[in-house]
């Protein structure tokens, strides 16, 4: 139950969530329009990594995750790359 408990842990904090679309759209997941990139409430800029791949049970396996990669619902894997540029406005 233990080791359970710590991969639904290990999911909640690898999902970014109200992440917003950065770029142009690049794919379509299950009726979802997905970008090049996404950008989370923190400033923080994620580039697309791939389609995160699920468990026999349906969870999606945090063991394919490498360092830095987060999963965006429906089920996209974005990679960190750094803290997002401000635009600037122009005038």
């Amino acid at each position: 139950m233990l080791v359970n408990s710590r991969r639904a842990q290990f999911i909640e904090y690898s999902i970014l969530h109200n992440a917003k679309h950065e770029g142009p759209i690049i794919g379509r997941l299950d009726d979802y329009e997905f970008s090049e990139f996404v950008q989370d409430e923190f400033g923080r800029l994620f580039a697309y990594s791939g389609v995160a791949p699920r468990l026999p049970n349906g969870q999606f396996d945090d063991a394919a995750l490498r360092d830095g990669e987060f999963i965006v619902q429906p089920g996209l894997i974005y990679i960190y790359r750094g803290k997002a540029e401000k635009r600037r406005r122009m005038a």
